[in-house]
């Protein structure tokens, strides 16, 4: 037993030996020594492109930091936006509603007059007005937007004696034939 650990030492001392030799020889190759200072190189490559790595990923979560507010800020804004036109719609609504300026409206005209025409100062409120043009004065009364209202006035109108009761139209404030709106 002894024997064959004192074959296995020996074996080792040599392989050590050689091995130790040879790799000393190795090392004093000009290939050796150019495989080195490549080694080193790539080492040092290595380090620089770590660090390069580290300052993007830097860069890339201060991106991604800064679309996220800016996705917030758009949201925000998409979200004003959208109240803001709400809030138009309904404020045009409400100026259509209230103007002749826009939309289809009804009225009923009761008289035109070339002479004995009323004082422009009588005319009180939109229910009442005085229309000018072909030099004949027109009386209309009501405002509706919808034409059977405006019927049932021309109607009572007539149900309480006055035969000259006839329904006009207007779009977006002009004067129009009745045949171009009544939809």
């Amino acid at each position: 037993m002894l024997k064959s650990i004192l074959t296995t030492v020996c074996i080792s001392l040599l392989f050590l030996t050689f091995s130790c030799k040879s790799a000393k020889d190795i090392s004093q190759t000009p290939e050796y020594q150019a495989a080195q200072r490549d080694l080193v190189n790539c080492q040092n490559d290595v380090e620089r492109l770590k660090t390069q790595l580290q300052e993007t990923e830097a860069t890339l979560n201060s991106k991604d930091q800064t679309k996220g507010q800016l996705q917030g800020k758009i949201n925000q804004l998409q979200d004003q936006l959208a109240t803001t036109q709400r809030n138009l719609d309904m404020v045009s609504q409400q100026v259509q509603e209230t103007s002749d300026d826009y939309g289809v409206w009804f009225r009923v005209q009761i008289g035109a007059y070339e002479q004995n025409q009323i004082d422009q100062s009588l005319q009180t409120t939109d229910q009442f007005a005085l229309e000018g043009g072909d030099e004949l004065q027109k009386i209309v009364l009501g405002r509706f937007r919808q034409y059977d209202e405006a019927k049932r006035l021309k109607d009572h109108l007539k149900t309480k004696g006055l035969k000259d009761a006839w329904i006009v139209s207007y779009k977006d404030g002009e004067r129009v034939p009745i045949e171009a709106v009544k939809n």
